[in-house]
């Protein structure tokens, strides 16, 4: 029972070309859209590291993978402006970015990561 892993492919790229949409051109400078660009990449990394290192399923990688690409754009929606405004202003200071995270969006990302872990675990199971 549950999606294929055709199905879970054609999710994650789907799941990837909402991210990119969503994030990338809402980024200030192009330096900030080339590192959000390859954020998927960097998640794709560790569903690779748990297909091979914990012979997990392939299905379950992929549906995981795609649940936690698209937490991040839900997480900032409504957000992405004053995120961008504050990543300029703390470059323009010489500051770091941890900071630049407003907490309204950071509780919205918390909470968008634990909604979407949980489906991806429940579709998973």
């Amino acid at each position: 029972m549950g999606l294929g892993v055709v199905s879970w492919w054609w999710l994650a790229v789907l799941a990837t070309a909402v991210f990119w949409a969503v994030l990338v051109p809402g980024m200030p400078t192009p330096g900030y859209r080339i590192r959000m660009a390859l954020a998927p990449a960097a998640m794709a990394v560790f569903g690779v590291g748990g297909y091979f290192a914990k012979h997990m399923d392939l299905a379950a990688v992929l549906a995981m993978y795609s649940f936690a690409v698209v937490s991040i754009p839900l997480g900032m929606i409504g957000h992405r402006g004053k995120f961008a405004r504050r990543l300029m202003e703390a470059e323009r200071r010489g500051e770091s970015e941890d900071d630049t995270w407003p907490p309204a969006m950071m509780a919205q990302v918390f909470v968008s990561l634990v909604v979407c872990g949980v489906a991806a675990i429940w579709i998973t199971r």
